[in-house]
């Protein structure tokens, strides 16, 4: 009875664990075209399925979506027959390539936008003969958006057994550049909150806000998406030049990742344009700051030493036996006041620095909005 027992407690155990896979696994669709054939698209089927539609007679895109990257990725390469270490890709710093012969390992941030900051979802594809595989969370649902529309990219893929690394290549062209486009929008979202910023403080009503806090929220912002994009720039330059196996020859076809290499390269130098004029914005708000702090010392200043002459001077004639009349002392401290008023005014003149206002920060809007033109 214990073997019995001991036997049910194992099946029912992984039961639960391949229940447990299947609940992480949100959704896998799976798109293709075969020789000679119309192409197709299977959604929401298990991976078990995919596994079986996928075969060597044309090309395959099996589109995933998970919870845990991390644990789910093992599981997926393990059933669909790639013999790749997604640790490899994992452990790269926001994008990572890997080149094992008869398989590609791609790793690509999406970034996306939180309330105050900016942060990074992976995407890995695996490439294999006529296999690609996309493995990714829900940030990254322009993949998916895409896979709606694959059979129009499928239908425009050449179909010829021998051009498959044209084929394959052609794809995985898009779908890097998809990632590309859906980062860029990232920034206009910053480029967004910027603008809407010196409108704010360009407008006739002004509300009270820490714009120190704002300010360095974008920067820190600006600073990830630079991140990432210098890492995709840094795989897509490898991916290009690396001359992979499972990638074409064809430079025809290459130069095709010459229009994202230009892309992330245009938008690097925005987002850097966008970098100065929030530092700018930063400048100056630190130097109103400062002005208006140095002003008020310098007033403090003037009413101090204006106080002090005359209550030197009615400290003298408080001496006792002096015999001076009031009508000599009250216009005596009246005009000792204003002199040593207007004297301190004037010698502090050459510190007292106007404060930046709003037109200042206003006029950083123009130059905001010709770095978005470039």
């Amino acid at each position: 009875m214990q073997i019995f027992d001991y036997l049910n407690l194992q099946s029912e155990k992984v039961y639960i664990s391949q229940f447990g896979f299947l609940c992480m696994l949100k959704t896998i669709s799976i798109a293709g075209i075969k020789e000679q054939e119309l192409p197709f698209k299977k959604e929401s089927i298990t991976l078990d399925e995919a596994a079986q539609t996928v075969s060597i007679e044309g090309l395959d895109w099996i589109e995933c979506v998970v919870d845990d990257i991390v644990s789910e990725t093992p599981e997926i390469l393990r059933k669909l027959g790639i013999n790749m270490d997604p640790s490899l890709l994992l452990s790269g710093y926001l994008s990572a390539y890997e080149d094992a012969g008869d398989t590609l390992g791609i790793m690509l941030p999406f970034i996306v936008t939180g309330d105050s900051r900016t942060q990074t979802s992976p995407v890995l594809i695996f490439v294999k003969q006529d296999l690609i595989v996309t493995i990714h969370d829900d940030y990254g649902g322009k993949i998916t958006k895409l896979y709606n529309y694959s059979n129009s990219l499928m239908r425009n893929l050449p179909r010829d057994p021998e051009q498959w690394a044209d084929r394959q290549t052609n794809l995985l062209f898009r779908l890097m550049d998809e990632v590309s486009e859906t980062n860029f929008s990232t920034l206009r979202t910053i480029v967004e909150q910027a603008e809407q910023l010196e409108i704010d403080l360009g407008g006739s009503r002004q509300v009270d806000r820490d714009l120190s806090t704002e300010l360095s929220n974008m920067k820190r912002s600006l600073l990830s998406y630079l991140n990432a994009v210098w890492a995709s720039h840094d795989t897509v330059r490898s991916l290009r030049y690396g001359d992979p196996d499972m990638i074409t020859d064809d430079d025809d076809v290459l130069e095709k990742f010459e229009v994202i290499l230009g892309r992330l390269d245009r938008q690097i130098q925005m987002a850097e344009n966008v970098m100065e004029v929030i530092s700018t914005g930063m400048t100056v708000i630190q130097t109103e700051t400062s002005n208006k702090l140095t002003t008020l010392i310098v007033w403090l200043t003037v009413a101090a030493t204006a106080g002090f002459v005359p209550n030197t001077i009615a400290t003298v004639f408080g001496i006792p036996d002096l015999a001076i009349s009031w009508t000599y002392v009250v216009p005596l401290l009246v005009g000792s006041t204003a002199f040593a008023a207007f004297i301190t005014y004037r010698w502090t003149k050459r510190w007292r620095v106007l404060p930046f206002g709003a037109k200042r920060i206003k006029s950083l809007g123009s130059r905001l909005r010709k770095s978005q033109s470039k």
